[in-house]
């Protein structure tokens, strides 16, 4: 690709460095490098791309804003910087852009900047941690940089994500909250063809519900699909046909034009008790959630964080289950001599587990999600909450098959 009359190519120093150890990593022979090292250099090579990303977000920015930039691209015939690096590079220019304008806005979050610098923040976490900045929010997250980083550094990208889910419910308020249950709405357009094409925007409850019972469907389609040798359809198509087969499944149902997916939540004692003074007196505060203190839990079975004031709703027309964790946040242990697990002993495996596969950076969904025994069924273990994990398909599956490879 041409320079588009940009002037000769050269390289700093620094630079050059990097070029020559990229060129000495793309010469080694992987295939004489033990498995180890591979996964170390994959895990190295992971922080060093997160580092350069912070870096190239940097210079992306400066480049835009410096003083003489104007007169420059207009020079060159270009509007941006990044259209310049889109044109030399062949990179999508949006993308570029993205990256450009997060470089821009950590110039405001010093504590942000120097934690991808180091590696800590990748750019899909600036870019969640930048879908959080509002102007009646700009001070909190500035004053809550420290602990955001600190989350980053300390969990998988699930688990901050889910930590930023909990930063936000906390910092908006009941007025916003009322706001996304009244845009729950369902659009479409019937074509001149009768297809039709369509749009909804559902608040957290109302989605998980309809994503649960989407996402159970769809796993059912796959698994008819894989057993009669068909050849699997795309994610959007099956997720099309579920949906279809759930609504006529619905108005079929006797008496009901629709089924009701389930729901669970996981709420503490404070907030229960928060509820029982908001029913008696209104205008008590909602009370603060906390990730880490299960009194103060307000979340679905998945561990996704969800707003009191949505659970406030939902107890009008909820089913309570007790369930008592001990001081380590683990259930109760109640064994039975059934081989498979009950309900109720696989929603606590699930709530402890924050319906997450055990194996670590497993980021499965919800419905592929089972109860395993720890120790085998079959080899004397028994079905009880001590001896019952959390293992997605993919993953029980490669179990079994593994310890009858080593058997």
């Amino acid at each position: 690709m041409t320079n588009g009359g940009l002037p000769p190519q050269s390289h700093s120093d620094d630079l050059t460095l990097i070029h020559t150890a990229v060129d000495a990593m793309v010469a080694t022979n992987l295939d004489c490098l033990p498995v180890a090292e591979l996964l170390d250099r994959a895990c190295q090579l992971q922080k060093l791309s997160a580092r350069i990303d912070a870096t190239r977000a940097a210079v992306l920015a400066a480049a835009d804003t410096a003083s003489e930039a104007p007169g420059v691209l207009r020079g060159l015939g270009f509007r941006t910087a990044s259209q310049v690096v889109a044109a030399e590079t062949g990179a999508p220019a949006r993308e570029i852009h993205a990256t450009a304008r997060t470089g821009q806005w950590l110039d405001q979050f010093p504590v942000f900047a120097q934690a991808a610098a180091d590696g800590v923040l990748t750019l899909r976490h600036l870019r969640e941690l930048k879908s959080l900045d509002r102007a009646d929010r700009r001070d909190a997250l500035v004053a809550s940089q420290h602990g955001l980083v600190t989350a980053a550094r300390d969990h998988d990208f699930v688990e901050f994500t889910n930590r930023l889910t909990v930063w936000l419910i906390n910092h908006t308020d009941t007025d916003e909250v009322t706001e996304q249950v009244k845009k729950t709405s369902c659009t479409w357009n019937t074509n001149t063809d009768g297809s039709i094409d369509g749009r909804f925007h559902l608040d957290p409850l109302s989605a998980v519900a309809v994503g649960t019972a989407l996402g159970d469907e769809m796993q059912r389609l796959f698994r008819q699909q894989s057993e009669g040798n068909a050849k699997a359809d795309t994610i959007n198509r099956r997720r099309g046909q579920a949906l279809v087969g759930l609504i006529v499944g619905g108005a079929e149902a006797p008496g009901s034009a629709t089924t009701t997916p389930l729901v669970n939540l996981v709420i503490g004692q404070r907030i229960l008790e928060n509820f029982l003074e908001r029913f008696v007196d209104p205008d008590t505060p909602t009370v603060a959630i906390d990730r880490d203190d299960p009194d103060y839990r307000c979340e679905r079975i998945d561990g996704t964080p969800i707003h009191p004031d949505l659970a406030f709703v939902a107890t009008a027309v909820a089913e309570f289950e007790r369930i008592v964790l001990d001081t380590e946040s683990r259930p109760i242990d109640i064994s039975v001599k059934s081989r498979g697990f009950p309900d109720w002993m696989k929603r606590a495996l699930l709530i402890t587990a924050r319906a997450r596969c055990r194996i670590r950076g497993c980021d499965s969904p919800y419905h592929w999600l089972q109860v395993d025994h720890i120790h085998p069924h079959s080899k004397g273990g028994p079905t009880s909450l001590a001896n019952g994990q959390i293992l997605c398909d993919p993953d029980n599956k490669w179990k079994r098959d593994h310890a009858q490879a080593v058997a």
